[in-house]
């Protein structure tokens, strides 16, 4: 509750982002509070992250090396989610305009935070809205959050098995239309993104010509 409004608007942003990401396994929004004590200071400070997520190794190796979070969130991942150990990575999120960023006080407390995460070995990164999001983006994410929620089970992961055959990748339209065309098929490989049973290439937006990768090579067929 004591996050700035803009930077809580940031937050949702972030989430949406991360839940379309392929590389991301699971995620908690406020997942924990640290409180730290201070000698000379009775009462203990207290820091809430604002997410916590679970993702592939490259995710925080890319995050590291400077790229861009909606460009990490944008790439094709191909690895299937049960083939690798995920990594917690613990956000602090922060708008252009958070005046926190310039207030001694305040950056005194985040000096603390990261060493309290650093000494306990957790991933500790703080994203500003520049330049790890990106208005053209998210603004295409509107057009694939349409069927986040939708159920896959075995029946429609096998359909799309056998769509692909021996490729694998194909542009989002022609999975589409072999899945049943529009809606109801563009429809089906949104969800099926959102479950990793694919991945959309989401580097220029949502195209016909965006090219989907099978993940499913090698897995189990579960209810999702």
């Amino acid at each position: 509750m004591g996050n700035p409004w803009e930077s809580r608007a940031v937050e949702s942003v972030v989430l949406r982002m991360l839940a379309a990401c392929s590389r991301v396994v699971d995620i908690v929004a406020q997942p924990h509070s640290l409180f730290i004590g201070v000698r000379g200071i009775k009462r203990q400070l207290r820091y809430t992250p604002d997410i916590e997520v679970q993702v592939h190794p490259s995710f925080r190796d890319e995050l590291i090396q400077g790229r861009a979070l909606h460009e990490i969130v944008a790439a094709p991942f191909l690895e299937p989610t049960h083939s690798y150990e995920p990594v917690a990575l613990v956000f602090e999120l922060k708008s252009d305009s958070d005046s926190s960023v310039n207030d001694d006080v305040a950056q005194t407390k985040m000096d603390m935070v990261k060493a309290v995460y650093r000494h306990a070995g957790h991933s500790f990164f703080t994203l500003h809205h520049t330049p790890h999001i990106d208005r053209e983006f998210t603004d295409s994410l509107v057009f694939l959050e349409i069927a986040a929620n939708d159920r896959v089970g075995a029946l429609e992961r096998s359909r799309c098995v056998l769509a692909f055959g021996r490729e694998q990748w194909l542009p989002f339209s022609t999975l589409s239309a072999e899945l049943g065309g529009q809606p109801r098929g563009e429809r089906l490989v949104k969800a099926l993104h959102y479950k990793h049973a694919v991945s959309i290439d989401l580097s220029r937006g949502l195209l016909p010509s965006s090219p989907v990768w099978l993940r499913l090579v090698g897995e189990q067929f579960g209810n999702g």
